[in-house]
């Protein structure tokens, strides 16, 4: 497993369990996961495979998905949560854009199979709130597995 997978996948499964329990994340959580994503990124810039170019446009093409939540989150008064906008923008930065998208559709096509589970099994209940982080772990685990084999 790459580096920048392994951390992703720890960070994500840390945050998981506590966004299940309390359907939020701590800052500090989220600080720890930057800083590792930022570490990665720059581990990266160091030891280029590619052209540093090529690496910095991947670099910041990885952001775009963590902004577009981001400002989804502000948009809708954070019914969508600051917290899974900087999850996600942690993942562009340290896999790249289109890892990040993959990632990130296969979290919203689970969160989709829960709600309409939850909707099937326990009718339509206002306030209902479904934690997304848990989602884009198990996608982000299902991606990796899916690349590897």
């Amino acid at each position: 497993m790459g580096l920048e997978w392994m951390v992703n996948a720890v960070m994500l499964a840390f945050c998981s369990i506590q966004d299940i329990r309390e359907k939020e994340v701590s800052l500090w959580k989220l600080k720890i996961y930057g800083i590792l994503a930022a570490a990665v990124s720059i581990w990266k810039l160091f030891s280029p495979k590619d052209d540093l170019p090529v690496l910095i446009f991947r670099l910041f093409a990885g952001l775009l998905p963590g902004i577009f939540l981001l400002i989804l989150a502000r948009i809708t008064r954070e019914a969508v949560g600051y917290g899974d906008g900087l999850v996600l923008l942690f993942i562009g930065l340290s896999l790249g854009f289109w890892e990040c998208i993959g990632i990130f559709f296969a979290g919203l096509l689970g969160v989709f199979l829960a709600a309409v589970l939850a909707l099937l099994l326990f009718g339509r209940k206002k306030g209902l709130e479904i934690p997304f982080i848990p989602f884009l772990f198990t996608a982000l685990a299902g991606g990796y597995f899916w690349m590897k084999g």
